[in-house]
């Protein structure tokens, strides 16, 4: 508090021809209710008001301030077929309405995960491992940092045909890091061992190390790609099957650097099974296929070991939903139908809404997203 006091002693003066009579704590209440896009436009009114917005206590209160959790949208990353691409919806609060705004447009389809304090990690499949192949993106603020090129220098002969990704933020000393686990396979063999790196990136020290699986004492099999952002408490989670091919999660903590793996009930056995959030828990939203319709049923995993069905729906007949992506904030779920729409669902009334988007390619993203202050070309943000 010492150090914001500190800042806002220099608020007193708006510009070079006024004074404010307002108390500094009023004006700093004030801004921090604010949307993203007036902070910085406001950044230009003074120095002083420039050095304000931009401190790191002022950007970190500002991202957890009431009025911008409530500012939160749903936002999917969704196929656009009259124009063969993937593009960014953001929707109204009722679902009623949504928009593309051009700023968080790519010129072609790419991957991400996230966001992280308003932070996506976007991977770029036409650039391979080159310069700018994996980037972190804050669009509130307009705000790319392409990532180096991850390497190792493999042999030629070496392909990766697994590419799968994680995003968090260690805790300990507020450094971003990205998880890259790949499986290679030598060309010129025609049964080739598996080859499986674990590159992991520090922001801090904007550099790549590497790993292979057995140095953290795990062999990982197959990774389900979760159509949800997985992150939560300094923990980005993958759903994966275990060495029986039952499925297991797998946990990367960002601040330990380790892996750990996590049972999942043994009854939850669908092929169509999504690994998502129920508020800041770890949960699994899987849909079954009876003679009599589906069923969807949303398991959720309170402590060491306790799984808690938080939801059962059918079955029900006349449901055309082929794969269940994820609950929204307030407990309506995101599935996508027979014909690839996406849907949102209230488990309680029964109400459908048409999302005007559809699920092709496999590129479709589903996550709550609020924008923030949060710079990538710095190392701290608090």
């Amino acid at each position: 508090m010492v150090v914001l006091k500190h800042k806002l002693s220099a608020m007193t003066v708006i510009d070079n021809h006024s004074r404010s009579n307002m108390p500094e704590d009023v004006i700093l209440d004030i801004l921090l209710r604010l949307p993203t896009k007036s902070l910085i436009r406001f950044k230009s009114v003074s120095k002083s008001w420039y050095t304000l917005i931009g401190s790191s206590y002022f950007i970190k209160q500002h991202f957890n301030h009431k009025n911008n959790q409530a500012r939160a949208r749903l936002l999917l990353y969704h196929y656009k077929s009259d124009i063969h691409k993937c593009v960014f919806s953001l929707y109204s609060n009722t679902f009623s309405r949504h928009e593309q705004p051009n700023h968080l447009q790519f010129p072609h389809t790419v991957s991400i995960i996230g966001p992280i304090n308003s932070i996506f990690c976007v991977f770029d499949e036409k650039i391979g491992d080159g310069p700018g192949c994996v980037t972190l993106w804050n669009p509130a603020i307009r705000e790319f940092r392409p990532l180096p090129p991850a390497g190792p220098n493999l042999s030629p002969n070496y392909y990766a045909y697994v590419n799968e990704f994680g995003f968090g933020l260690d805790s300990s000393n507020d450094d971003y890091k990205v998880v890259w686990i790949r499986k290679f396979r030598d060309s010129t063999i025609a049964d080739p061992p598996i080859l499986t790196l674990i590159s992991i990136y520090n922001l801090h020290t904007d550099s790549w190390r590497h790993f292979k699986d057995v140095d953290f004492g795990i062999v990982i099999r197959n990774i389900l790609e979760s159509k949800c952002n997985t992150y939560v408490n300094g923990v980005y989670y993958w759903l994966a099957d275990n060495v029986n091919r039952h499925y297991c999660i797998l946990g990367f903590d960002m601040k330990k650097e380790t892996f750990t793996g996590i049972d999942v009930p043994n009854w939850i056995t669908s092929l169509y099974t999504n690994l998502c959030l129920y508020y800041d828990d770890i949960s699994i939203i899987s849909m079954d296929v009876h003679e009599v319709g589906k069923s969807i049923d949303l398991w959720v995993r309170k402590e060491e070991g306790n799984w808690v069905k938080q939801l059962a729906i059918g079955p029900i007949s006349f449901w055309d939903f082929s794969w269940p992506f994820g609950v929204w904030e307030n407990g309506d779920l995101v599935m996508e139908t027979n014909s690839s729409d996406l849907i949102l669902l209230n488990p309680s009334t029964g109400q459908v809404w048409n999302l005007d988007a559809r699920s092709e390619c496999g590129h479709t993203r589903v996550c709550s997203y609020k924008e923030s202050l949060v710079s990538i070309r710095r190392r701290k943000w608090y």
